[in-house]
């Protein structure tokens, strides 16, 4: 059933943040929570806003794609926060992000997640949930926009993405409480935000790599029209993946979509 506001107020009893969370807007139905965040950024001073919806129709994912919004099983939210950061390392934040995200469906999932690089996270090799970081401008205002989506209790997918996608439900046989899920998120998030912006990246990229399994995998990695292929090395000091190519040159590349290759 739709978030109540019982629901919200337990929800801010129970995160332990600074920062995320101080302030939780909700909706039953929305287009998009990131669209939604994009608004705020101008007139809006309360930073760590979280916006969560029940269910999105038009939700958002990376290069494009759409998240898999279904009403009533799934956390789709998104959090505004204005760091005074370089515009090149503002995807650093995913990376922050994706560590949150990965203890927070470790403390509740039997079955263990790991991150794939640049912001999935895989359940027996499928995507549990998703991070899409948007740096959004306007009128003189920027904000950076954490899109935060996870498919709890799903118990069946479009037939596009049933081979790609599980729930956090169907990998530990039985349904999950969700509510418990958000405060969790967010204190996780608040944590490895401010001690992202205090202490910089080397505690992520080392968080990061022990919670993903990947590297020495063999990798496709799509940039474009462009496709690399060899194997996953490791993230470097700028969250960069490291792939050793078939051409035996190192290269580290800041953005692309990877597949595995068997």
């Amino acid at each position: 059933m739709p978030y109540s506001v019982n629901d919200r107020r337990w929800i801010r009893n129970q995160v332990h943040s600074k920062l995320i969370g101080r302030e939780i807007i909700i909706h039953d139905s929305v287009e998009s929570t990131n669209d939604l965040a994009k608004e705020m950024v101008a007139g809006w001073d309360r930073e760590g806003t979280v916006i969560l919806a029940d269910s999105q129709t038009h939700g958002k994912g990376r290069s494009g794609r759409s998240w898999y919004s279904e009403k009533d099983v799934g956390i789709y939210l998104s959090i505004l926060v204005k760091p005074t950061l370089p515009p090149d390392q503002v995807p650093q934040i995913t990376l922050v992000a994706g560590v949150a995200l990965v203890h927070t469906i470790n403390e509740f999932s039997q079955a263990r997640a790991f991150l794939k690089w640049p912001n999935d996270i895989l359940l027996n090799e499928k995507k549990v949930a998703g991070i899409l970081t948007e740096n959004y401008h306007e009128d003189g205002h920027s904000g950076v926009i954490i899109g935060i989506g996870i498919n709890v209790n799903h118990a069946r997918f479009p037939i596009e993405l049933q081979h790609i996608a599980t729930s956090i439900a169907m990998e530990n046989g039985g349904s999950f409480e969700r509510l418990p899920l958000i405060p969790a998120l967010l204190t996780h998030l608040d944590r490895e935000y401010r001690s992202f912006l205090e202490d910089g990246l080397a505690s992520v990229v080392q968080q990061w790599s022990l919670n993903s399994h990947m590297f020495g995998m063999y990798i496709a990695l799509t940039q474009g029209d462009q496709t690399f292929t060899g194997s996953a090395i490791k993230l470097d000091e700028q969250g960069r993946l490291v792939v050793l190519l078939d051409s035996g040159e190192e290269r580290a590349f800041d953005s692309g979509e990877v597949t595995f290759q068997g």
